[in-house]
Parts: structure tokens; C-alpha cells; sequence
């Protein structure tokens, strides 16, 4: 595990309410962040079916908005009062929202699948979360959790700053043993990603092609997942 700048939660709180104008530009406002967003659709609809499920982390809803359409009753948390309102509209207020910290959750045995997808990585409390997540499924129930991965390449772009972020990084059998203190049992784990995010985000689009190759390629994930099962 390597950390850099971990914020406090007040500092994301804030650095999200301000930041909801510009969330989705800065992300996915290339072909290339286009394309991110369709493989992690694609990810997340291959895993979470159309069920209760309740999403840590809504940001600005792009998952809110394809799970309600497909027919999910949908619960979501966030500590931005201002993510929470645009994924209520992008929903089409269809979504039930609240105003939570990850790891104050309070649910229980109410939910199929839990998702939390990019977030886990910004978590102070990420067990204390996680323990959350598994008293709000019903037994036999999902969560799934993605986060950026910590290797050599990771190593090497932290060491001299290149496309860092204030957040943890970490290894699968990092999260896979934090799932275990949880209670899950462990029922996959791999990589979303391999490239990184940010190439995609700046990449031409004449050169797209070549990062969608190097998918096969490339060495180092970027972007991992765990599944666990209560």
C-alpha cells in the first residue's frame, strides 16, 4: 500500500461540492475518457444486476443513471451534498440519496449488491467502511470494489509526481485481506484497466486505437477490483 496526500473528509466534502460543475469534463469529456466510461459501464453491468443495490461513492451518477434505467431500485451515499443533487436529477429523481460517510453506513441485510467504484481509494476508514458495506447486504449478497492499484509503474509515477492524486494505493491482497477482517468471503478479484486513466483522458484521437491494444499488453494494472460475498 502507498498513500500520497491523504485529505481529510471535510477536505473531499468541499473539494467535491466545488469541483460538480467541472466532475464529468475533466473525466470524460475526451473520447478517450469516453471510452473509460464505457469499459467501467460494461465492467459494472457484467457484475451488478438490475436488484437493490446501494452505491458508496455516487459522485456525479453515471452508475445511478444506468442501474435506475435498468431497472435497479437504487441507494446511494456521498458526502457532497452536490454530487447527491446531480445524481438526483440525472436519475430523473428516481434515486434514494443520503448524505453519508462511507464508514458510518448504519444499513442492514437490505441490499443485493453493494458497488463502490473509484472512492475505495479515498477512504480514511476503508475496513470500517467495508464492514459497513457487509451489514448492509443480505446474506449472500455482493459488493464490489475497485481502486487504483499500487506496482512499479505506480512506484515510479509517485516518485516523481507524475498523474497522482490524494488517495491510497493499493494491492489486491491489500483489499482482499480488508474484505476478510470484514467478514467476506472472497468471490473474484483482477484488473478493470491496465492502461492508465490519465493516458486515455490526454490521448489524441487518432491515437486511441494503440492504448486499446496495449490493454492485452500492458504489464501493470492500474485499476483493480475486488468481489467479495457475505
Amino acid at each position: 500500500m502507498r498513500h500520497k496526500n491523504i485529505r481529510t473528509v471535510s477536505e473531499v466534502q468541499r473539494d467535491y461540492d466545488l469541483n460538480v460543475s467541472n466532475y464529468d469534463k475533466v473525466r470524460f469529456g475526451t473520447l478517450g475518457g469516453l471510452y473509460v466510461d464505457k469499459k467501467e459501464q460494461e465492467f459494472v453491468a457484467s457484475l451488478i444486476k438490475a436488484s437493490r443495490v446501494l452505491e458508496v461513492g455516487t459522485a456525479t451518477g453515471r452508475f445511478a443513471a444506468s442501474l435506475t434505467r435498468r431497472g435497479a431500485e437504487y441507494t446511494g451515499v456521498d458526502l457532497s451534498r452536490k454530487m447527491l443533487q446531480t445524481t438526483y436529477e440525472r436519475t430523473n429523481h428516481s434515486a434514494s440519496l443520503l448524505q453519508m460517510d462511507a464508514s458510518q453506513l448504519g444499513f442492514r441485510s437490505h441490499f443485493d449488491y453493494v458497488l463502490c467504484i473509484r472512492t475505495f481509494h479515498f477512504l480514511q476508514k476503508p475496513v470500517e467502511a467495508l464492514q459497513g458495506m457487509f451489514s448492509a447486504l443480505k446474506p449472500g449478497g455482493e459488493c464490489l470494489v475497485t481502486f487504483e492499484t499500487d506496482n512499479f509503474l505506480r512506484r515510479f509515477l509517485l516518485f516523481f509526481s507524475i498523474g497522482t492524486s490524494e488517495q491510497y494505493y493499493y494491492k489486491i491482497s491489500d483489499v482482499e485481506d480488508m474484505f476478510l477482517k470484514a467478514g467476506f468471503n472472497i468471490e473474484r478479484s483482477g484488473s478493470v484497466m491496465r492502461v492508465p486513466v490519465t493516458l486515455y483522458r490526454r490521448c489524441p484521437k487518432r491515437l486511441l486505437w494503440i492504448l486499446r491494444r496495449l490493454e492485452k499488453l500492458w504489464p501493470w494494472a492500474m485499476h483493480d477490483f475486488v468481489l467479495g460475498v457475505r
